[in-house]
């Protein structure tokens, strides 16, 4: 081996071993920064030079910087962090619609249904008296005026899904660009093996809050690139990006998630977006659906009981509700009730003081419904309000249980990936030692040199 490959020999090992110094450095000054994955010097020993004899060793070299990355854990994190979106989107959502439902409690919507119940129920015992009468429209009124305030909450609470919904995509196309973005930097810096660590890094922070809004799939590329997957789209390619919007459902009610570039349907299985294209889909519209039958069943089944009965005027075939209004927005009064409390049909002999067609009303407080699944129509909206508070219920459990997941998940890979500062003292050591073995080799070689010339001279 001549004198000149030792120092490069030296020269390699000073080279690659200071290089290894910065990156533990690197390390400990990034021991606190969110989302920093901890880097490694990948070294191995340059190829040899073939000699008459043997192979002649030519030193060390610095092949890639890695990160300490654990696929499977990201994976794990963002499917539950996915989920966690979804539940807890519909925990809140849902619980704006039971705040609405107001159930149990004296002032909600089967409060108000008994108290027209009971009305009716007075009116039966003193037909003809006229306070009793304008109690009923009264208590009438207030069960319309109930049925419209939550028609209307519930259509906001819709309303704000799909602003919300639009909002997210955005914020989902926003994302998704500078992924792309980054993932050009990273491809033009030499790749994975080289000096895009901490751009990898940023990708992938992106990566997880995307995986708030929708559920996605990460697919690392051997040029350092990702692919990101949304249901079957692929969202991000390298550079290329496909941007998503909200619009109308193909079929049924609500809105869906579709690509903005030949309007191709997104199958989100995960996150936020999730939660709201459920709501707006399916829960929320079952709860409208609900309402309006209850609604209607009102309208229908007291009209066709009243329209029987006999006003004061001894007037027949007069409808309690309008008929032509049967749903939770649109119910109100016939024109002939509103105008005057003597137009409500308590009789069904004409006699002003029977109330038998006011008391067949007052029964509907118990009398069940084929219309509304043989429930009364208490019990029918009581159920409503039930079933939305035990949704309510399970989507906060289903946080709890995702959050749980997410959280082991990310505390799982920081064990993998975080900066263990303790750890990183005794690597630099470690390095520092093979440096200055390095600096002894060149000194030696150096003193070998001033031999060599010493004999010369």
């Amino acid at each position: 081996m001549s004198l000149q490959s030792l120092l490069s020999i030296a020269r390699s090992a000073l080279q690659t071993h200071q290089q290894a110094m910065n990156i533990t450095g690197h390390n400990v000054a990034n021991a606190n920064t969110p989302g920093y994955t901890k880097q490694r010097l990948v070294i191995q020993a340059e190829t040899p030079l073939g000699g008459p004899l043997f192979p002649v060793g030519r030193g060390i070299t610095a092949v890639a910087i890695q990160r300490t990355r654990n696929d499977f854990y990201d994976s794990t994190f963002r499917s539950g962090t996915g989920d966690l979106g979804r539940s807890s989107t519909m925990h809140d959502y849902l619980g704006q619609v039971e705040t609405a439902l107001n159930e149990p409690s004296s002032t909600g919507l089967s409060s108000t249904m008994d108290g027209l119940f009971h009305s009716l129920s007075d009116l039966s015992n003193d037909p003809a008296s006229r306070p009793n009468r304008d109690l009923v429209v009264a208590a009438a009124n207030r069960l319309i005026q109930q049925f419209h305030g939550l028609d209307a909450q519930v259509k906001a609470v819709g309303q704000q899904a799909y602003t919300d919904m639009s909002t997210q995509a955005d914020q989902v196309n926003a994302i998704a660009q500078r992924i792309g973005s980054l993932n050009a930097q990273i491809q033009a810096m030499g790749g994975a093996n080289h000096s895009a660590p901490d751009l990898q890094d940023q990708r992938d922070q992106l990566i997880d809050q995307l995986s708030q809004f929708v559920g996605v799939r990460a697919v690392l590329k051997s040029d350092g690139t990702a692919s990101v997957i949304a249901g079957d789209t692929m969202l991000v390619d390298g550079a290329q990006v496909t941007g998503i919007r909200v619009a109308a459902a193909a079929s049924g009610p609500g809105y869906a998630i579709v690509t903005k570039t030949g309007n191709v349907p997104i199958d989100v299985v995960s996150g936020s977006l999730k939660g709201l294209v459920d709501l707006t889909q399916t829960k929320l519209p079952d709860v409208q659906t609900k309402l309006d039958k209850l609604a209607s069943a009102f309208v229908i089944e007291f009209n066709n009981v009243h329209r029987t009965g006999t006003t004061l005027s001894g007037t027949t075939n007069i409808d309690f509700f309008d008929p032509g209004k049967v749903t939770a927005g649109g119910i109100s009064l016939s024109a002939q009730v509103a105008a005057s409390s003597d137009n409500i049909a308590a009789s069904a002999t004409g006699a002003s003081g029977n109330g038998a067609i006011a008391a067949q009303l007052a029964a509907f407080a118990t009398t069940t419904s084929g219309v509304l699944g043989n429930n009364s129509m208490r019990e029918f909206f009581v159920s409503l309000a039930s079933r939305v508070g035990l949704d309510v219920q399970g989507s906060q459990q289903d946080s709890d249980a995702h959050q749980t997941t997410a959280d082991q998940a990310d505390s799982a890979r920081n064990s993998v990936s975080g900066v263990n500062v303790d750890e990183e003292m005794i690597s630099l050591m470690s390095e520092q030692q093979a440096y200055q073995a390095a600096a002894r080799l060149v000194k030696v070689a150096d003193e070998m040199i001033q031999v060599m010339l010493g004999i010369g001279a």
